[in-house]
């Protein structure tokens, strides 16, 4: 995988409207994402139908690998014209992201998309076509880590207007407010977030028109493994340390068991730090190789509020204790490898439970379904 994408969006409804006239959808595929924005031509309930619509026939052709160029024309001959206005009832704009970097953008009445590469944003070389009466922009780039895609609806391009920008916000100095944000090294929810916020601002209270903001950041793929809990039959306990020690990114251990198995395989010391105990979560500790050692089943309950609350990274990267790191790592991390061993621990089991299906077992199940919920890529390997 060349590159992976963090992707994240925002809408703000129309003032005294109870749906955003926009629509906007995002899909990850194993060959990369496809990111899907509409306007509905006015506001509320019919705008809302109406870019839901392009945008759903959209995602759902490309997920069945219908090409690029047909899924075009057919929404092109699907959405109907205005007979008062002589204008399509909903503009789209299809950006479909390959993990080998290829980038495709087709837009129809919308504004141009910003494409960021090392802090500045870059014009794209678009080309034009007719589609059933229509006029398409299209354009193609390679795209690498570190680069940016920013798509906006109408309502951030004229935000402002009339106030403190009498012709709106304008793409020119959205461009420019993308590049200071990018400055610094943000999550595509924060950028997203700084957008609207701005947007939001200009607009002085609820906006005049619905608010739309997708952010597209492309990086390496982010990895961590965790090994929690020994094996249940010993003999294996080499076997997981070495598929812990051996894979890419973060390595985490979790279990003081679990730690002294790995310090005495790998040949390093084990250190606890009590500093970072808190009232309701146990200290950390520390091995040579490895990014993170907590405590067990105290540690992983905790760690599953967290997920579940919805806290972004940022906020967790504040929290000193274990739970708030061992959340901030895998909420930070794409590709998540759990490694769970099932002796079980007397002092964990339910007697409710089966006997193969310990307390530690069942929060890492948990842990991984909500993980996944939030797009990541989780596998279990049970020892």
């Amino acid at each position: 995988m060349k590159v992976y994408y963090e992707w994240a969006a925002k809408q703000i409804v129309k003032r005294g409207e109870e749906l955003c006239g926009d629509s906007i959808a995002v899909s990850r595929r194993p060959d990369g994402i496809v990111a899907v924005l509409s306007d509905g031509l006015g506001s509320g309930v019919k705008a809302n139908i109406l870019a839901t619509l392009t945008t759903r026939i959209a995602s759902h052709l490309l997920e069945n690998d219908i090409p690029l160029d047909e899924v075009v024309q057919t929404i092109s001959e699907t959405l109907p014209v205005c007979r008062v206005r002589r204008i399509a009832y909903s503009t789209f704009l299809i950006a479909r992201m390959g993990t080998d970097g290829s980038l495709r953008l087709v837009e129809f009445d919308t504004p141009p998309a910003f494409f960021l590469r090392d802090g500045r944003i870059v014009p794209l070389d678009y080309g034009k076509r007719e589609a059933d009466g229509k006029t398409l922009r299209e354009a193609a780039a390679n795209v690498r880590p570190g680069d940016w895609l920013v798509l906006v609806s109408d309502g951030v391009v004229n935000a402002g207007i009339g106030g403190a920008h009498p012709l709106g916000w304008g793409w020119d100095q959205i461009a420019a407010f993308i590049e200071r944000c990018a400055a610094r090294d943000i999550s595509a929810d924060e950028m997203v977030g700084r957008l609207a916020d701005a947007a939001g601002e200009l607009y002085a209270g609820p906006p005049g028109d619905d608010v739309t903001i997708a952010a597209v950041k492309a990086r390496r793929v982010r990895f961590a493994t965790v090994m929690a809990g020994p094996p249940k039959d010993r003999t294996r306990d080499g076997e997981v340390v070495e598929a812990l020690i051996s894979s890419p990114g973060r390595r985490i251990v979790c279990g003081g068991t679990t730690a002294r198995i790995v310090a005495a395989r790998t040949g390093r010391g084990l250190e606890v730090d009590l500093d970072t105990m808190t009232p309701d979560v146990p200290p950390m500790g520390s091995i040579a190789g490895v990014d993170l050692v907590t405590e067990g089943v105290l540690t992983l309950t905790k760690t599953l509020e967290l997920v579940r609350s919805g806290v972004s990274p940022g906020r967790l990267a504040f929290g000193k204790d274990g739970a708030s790191r061992l959340a901030g790592m895998l909420l930070s991390a794409d590709v998540i490898r759990l490694l769970v061993g099932q002796a079980i621990n007397p002092a964990h089991q339910n007697p409710d439970l089966p006997s193969n299906l310990g307390i530690r077992s069942r929060i890492i199940l948990e842990l991984a379904e909500e993980l996944r919920k939030l797009g990541k890529q989780v596998s279990v390997e049970m020892y």
